[in-house]
């Protein structure tokens, strides 16, 4: 297949939800050339709206069918106007001759059409045309985080400094087992990820496994758990003891988990193919659990790090009444996802995570759960990476304001990671946690608020709280299906 039909069909299937760009790239043994393919894939997706725009005022793929009798495709037209128009070499000479041909007679009139484009936007280069969304994208570190089953961070730095690093990448702040990159650093070939001895990571993912506080020899459930980088995440800080049931509904990506999780060395996870929602509480198997991570599907208004947002040109559109329904949806689906776990008789700490900026899926949810279960309460800042300073909103949390503090919030503008949300339910009689006062609560800000003095380089931390602005992206109803 030539390599602009194979990047062309990559994006007809990101278009019908059937992947992810990495999935679909580095998961795909007949993609030949994996780094030149993602580098295509992902800066045509920066220039999509762009590209759109040009075929439609050229009626590029309706005048090419009455031409040559061929049917182009817009996204193979897609591709092909990309790299004629924004990279130097252009479109190969070694490429399909009809393939060329089908862009390079209408060259003019496409570089015309661009020319328009700038001028109506007020721009000079082709970097302005890109939307904010996916400049932001690239901005966020490259974090690293160190696999503790196989090696040390104090291995992996003298790695890393010995390879050329030594002044382009720090320590994380509030995370002991993560280092952080240059946004361009590339470890998709490095010798020690293809063994496992690094993972690939967002920040903020790592929050849910440390919230956990799992201690040795526990028992845990990862409720949703594809495709395995919490997972193997709770195992690393388990030190490969006592034993973890990862639960997902898809086959294929469940698949993806036990391959991460095998090739990071853990040994301690069985993973379940089905709903965790028809798991049996009462099963004797489960008897040890009292350690939960929560990772239900959401509405991913937050992910920035990848530019699989950017498939999806209608949810900028989307009704204010769609849009709710569909939230109203996820939440719910949420809330039974916690209330589920909440069912084991030995369910201690219940750690719930979003890739969401939307309060209805996050202070909401917690809210509700305060209000219909007073056998749980949220778990004190100080056990809830305290030393974080962007917490909940009090304003969206009205029956329980003085809680806001208690969970995290990360804002992909200011925080340098993806948006996301981390609440970690505890059991009353279990723990002997008592819901704080308002005057308990405010203490334990004033405390927290004190300077901390970091032993490493810090990364830029996060400011005080602040209303993120939500941005949307497509996500489909369901409330069978559990996605991690």
């Amino acid at each position: 297949m030539n390599f602009y039909q194979h990047a062309g069909r990559i994006i007809d299937k990101l278009n019908r939800h059937e992947g992810t760009i990495k999935g679909l790239i580095i998961g795909d043994a007949t993609v030949r050339d994996k780094k030149k393919m993602y580098a295509l894939v992902c800066e045509t997706l920066k220039y999509k709206h762009v590209l759109n725009e040009i075929i439609d005022a050229t009626q590029l793929c309706v005048i090419e069918k009455k031409v040559s009798f061929r049917f182009l495709k817009r996204s193979l037209a897609l591709v092909l106007l990309h790299d004629l128009l924004f990279t130097k070499r252009g479109i190969p000479v070694n490429s399909q001759a009809p393939l060329k041909q089908c862009i390079t007679r209408h060259q003019a009139r496409i570089k015309a059409e661009l020319a328009k484009i700038k001028v109506k936007r007020g721009v000079m280069s082709n970097q302005d045309l890109i939307s904010q969304k996916a400049k932001d994208a690239v901005l966020i570190p490259r974090y690293v985080r160190v696999n503790e089953l196989k090696t040390t961070v104090d291995k992996m730095i003298k790695v890393f400094k010995q390879e050329g690093y030594t002044f382009s990448f720090i320590k994380d702040e509030h995370l002991a087992d993560l280092l952080v990159f240059h946004p361009r650093a590339d470890f998709h070939d490095h010798p020690h990820y293809l063994a496992g001895d690094i993972i690939l990571q967002d920040k903020a993912s790592c929050f849910p496994a440390h919230v956990a506080q799992i201690p040795k020899d526990a028992h845990a459930i990862d409720a949703c758990a594809a495709p395995g980088n919490k997972t193997s995440h709770l195992s690393s800080l388990l030190k490969n003891t006592g034993r973890i049931w990862a639960f997902d509904l898809d086959q294929r990506r469940l698949n993806t988990l036990k391959k991460l999780t095998n090739k990071a060395g853990c040994k301690n996870i069985d993973a379940i193919h089905g709903s965790f929602l028809e798991a049996d509480p009462m099963d004797p198997k489960f008897d040890k659990v009292e350690y939960f991570l929560l990772d239900p599907s959401c509405s991913g208004s937050g992910i920035i790090s990848r530019l699989d947002h950017l498939i999806d040109d209608e949810d900028e559109h989307e009704a204010d009444g769609a849009k709710d329904e569909r939230l109203q949806n996820l939440s719910d689906f949420q809330i039974s996802v916690i209330e589920h776990a909440m069912k084991f008789p030995r369910a201690k700490r219940i750690v719930y995570s979003t890739c969401s900026i939307h309060a209805q899926e996050n202070e909401h949810v917690v809210q509700t759960i305060l209000t219909k279960h007073p056998d749980f309460s949220l778990a004190p800042r100080s056990s809830v990476l305290p030393t974080w300073q962007r917490r909940g909103l009090p304003n969206e949390m009205s029956l329980f304001n003085d809680q806001a503090q208690n969970v995290v919030r990360t804002l992909p503008s200011e925080d340098l990671t993806n948006g996301f949300f981390v609440a970690c339910f505890v059991r009353h009689q279990q723990t002997g946690v008592k819901r704080p006062a308002s005057s308990e609560a405010d203490e334990n800000v004033r405390l927290l608020a004190e300077p901390v003095v970091s032993e490493v380089s810090p990364a830029r931390g996060p400011p005080a709280a602040s209303t993120p602005s939500c941005k949307k992206r497509k996500q489909r109803k369901t409330k069978s299906a559990i996605t991690g």
